[in-house]
């Protein structure tokens, strides 16, 4: 079973006499309530200063409430890994990005096949698995730790908050492994209270499916995961794209 990691706020030193006791205060998790059409940059800057100092952000993405860390924050990433649990250990974390552009900060080449469907299918729910940049964390590392998947969301929330924090994040469900994802900042808190730093409650995700996976990274290429775009979908974008 795995050990939850809680996060603690202050140590508090009481001395009496002859001994001297320790009292941990929980770190409570902040939510903030946005409006996700009508938002203002300003009201996000408590969820930056979060991510920028390595904390665990819960946030709505276009198919699920996630857990955003950024992509070059080390422990954060490990905090990730123990917030979710039983995982396989090769399973990585997908990153959410806010342009193509970013995507060549995380991917070594940007094939004419990835570009065909990202024309297609971005911004949405289509993650492409790509050579990845060396120095790339482990834990957002796939296939034998050559590959990074990326994702451009279109939750408005998502793109601003990675401009913002001029990173990308990750874009990993916000529930232990196992558990249904939440669509809604109270399933979220009901997983994770006080185990995340900070919440943005922008009201129900509008998914009912994951993001589709397809690697990218060589040939044959192969779908991972098939989700809200379908196999069918995919090969009018890549006729020759093996079944």
């Amino acid at each position: 079973m795995p050990i939850k990691a809680i996060h603690y706020r202050k140590i508090l030193l009481i001395a009496s006499p002859g001994a001297v006791t320790l009292e941990l205060e929980k770190k409570l998790t902040q939510i903030i309530r946005v409006n996700h059409k009508r938002f203002t940059l300003r009201q996000l800057e408590p969820a930056v200063e979060v991510l920028l100092g390595g904390g665990v952000v819960g946030a709505a993405t276009e198919s699920f409430y996630s857990l955003m860390v950024l992509a070059d924050r080390s422990q954060a990433l490990e905090r990730l890994k123990s917030l979710k649990g039983d995982r396989d250990e090769d399973q990585a974390f997908l990153l959410l990005v806010d342009s193509r552009q970013r995507v060549m900060a995380y991917a070594q080449e940007l094939p004419i096949e990835a570009e065909l469907l990202m024309d297609k299918f971005w911004p949405g729910l289509l993650t492409i698995l790509l050579k990845a940049q060396s120095g790339l964390h482990p834990l957002i590392l796939g296939s034998n730790k050559s590959t990074v998947g990326l994702r451009l969301d279109r939750f408005p929330l998502t793109g601003a908050l990675v401009r913002m924090a001029d990173r990308a994040v990750t874009g990993t469900s916000a529930n232990p492994h196992g558990k249904e994802p939440p669509k809604d900042a109270q399933g979220l808190l009901d997983y994770y209270t006080d185990l995340v730093d900070l919440v943005v409650d922008s009201g129900p995700a509008k998914g009912k499916k994951p993001s589709t996976v397809i690697d990218i990274s060589k040939v044959p290429f192969s779908i991972l995961r098939e989700g809200a775009v379908s196999t069918k979908e995919v090969l009018k974008v890549l006729p020759n794209f093996p079944q």
